[in-house]
């Protein structure tokens, strides 16, 4: 009987925390794609909202050194908002940040 009750308090143990652990936030960025994100918000936060060139050229300097480090989708979404913060054409980076957001989340 006392095998049988301490396997049933294991049991009921491992089964709560089936029921519990999966309502915990997740987290399932990468390091490159959280960094990423730290270095253009910060870039966004110190300048009140807007970059000027200057900030968005050493932002877009810091995430291709950073892309070049990470792999896949994130490599390439990573390089792509850096080319954007210094394309002239470019005049949103809007769909930028979603893709970011997307890939990274």
């Amino acid at each position: 009987m006392t095998k049988s009750t301490a396997f049933a308090a294991v049991f009921s143990a491992a089964a709560a925390a089936l029921f519990f652990l999966p309502a915990a936030p997740a987290y399932a960025q990468s390091t490159h794609c959280a960094k990423a994100i730290e270095l253009i918000n910060i870039a966004i936060d110190t300048n009140g909202g807007t970059l000027d060139g200057a900030t968005a050229a050493a932002l877009s300097d810091r995430l291709s050194g950073l892309a070049d480090l990470a792999q896949g989708a994130e490599k390439d979404v990573i390089t792509a908002y850096a080319y954007a913060l210094v394309d002239e054409n470019v005049t949103d980076l809007d769909p930028y940040t979603d893709e970011l957001n997307r890939v990274c989340a």
